[in-house]
């Protein structure tokens, strides 16, 4: 199981990371998702990934809850977006209704991936009350709903169980003295040569072929 978590926690990582910027599309996300579109077809660059990334999320983190702040008042810095006229846009006017654009003053920070949400617990646990009493899930709609943080916690969390099974990994070996596998399989003993001893040593080699190629 140490093995299997070895070869394929980063993976995990990676599509999971990969899945909250597609859930949170912000330029923000967006250096998450290059940082691992490098690192997963180039094995060197990986640990880069996983440090880079970390810190990374740490910052999203922060910055998402330091915004929540009540001197941090959007509507100061707010913009509306002039409404093009019918016969220069392919849009139909109820399109241009419901556009974020056009529906109201649009917070810059938006597009950063950070907005202003409620200062207390429910702005990282979805579906909490607010101080109104209200849902979260229950008062916000589309791109009117804060940006919480659990997805990015849940990320970093991730990171850090990443950076456990290589440290436990690393800690077995020098304990009893073994050397680190060259290649990415199961078995390490396991080669061509074995493959017509038996029925065991068969699956075994199959096993490190599936997953050499996986």
């Amino acid at each position: 199981v140490r093995r299997l978590l070895e070869l394929h926690v980063l993976k995990l990582v990676a599509i999971y990371t990969v899945w909250v910027a597609l859930q949170e599309v912000s330029l923000m996300n967006f250096l998450l998702v290059l940082l691992w579109a490098f690192a997963m077809p180039y094995c060197r660059f990986r640990h880069m990934a996983s440090c880079l990334s970390t810190i990374w999320t740490c910052i999203i983190i922060v910055c998402k809850m330091l915004y929540q702040l009540k001197i941090v008042n959007p509507s100061e810095y707010s913009s509306n977006c002039t409404q093009p006229q019918l016969n220069s846009t392919n849009l139909s006017p109820e399109e241009l209704g419901n556009s974020t654009l056009y529906r109201g003053p649009v917070d810059p920070a938006n597009w950063f991936g950070i907005r202003k949400g409620y200062p207390n617990l429910g702005y990282i646990q979805v579906g909490a009350r607010t101080p109104l009493g209200d849902h979260v899930g229950a008062v916000c709609h589309g791109s009117e709903c804060p940006l919480h943080p659990q997805n990015h916690l849940l990320v970093l969390l991730l990171l850090v169980f990443e950076a456990v099974v290589y440290r436990r990994q690393q800690y077995y070996r020098k304990q009893h003295q073994l050397v680190a596998p060259v290649t990415e399989t199961i078995f390490e003993d396991i080669s061509r040569e074995h493959l017509d001893q038996s029925l065991g040593s068969c699956a075994k080699y199959f096993l490190n072929y599936f997953y050499y190629k996986f």
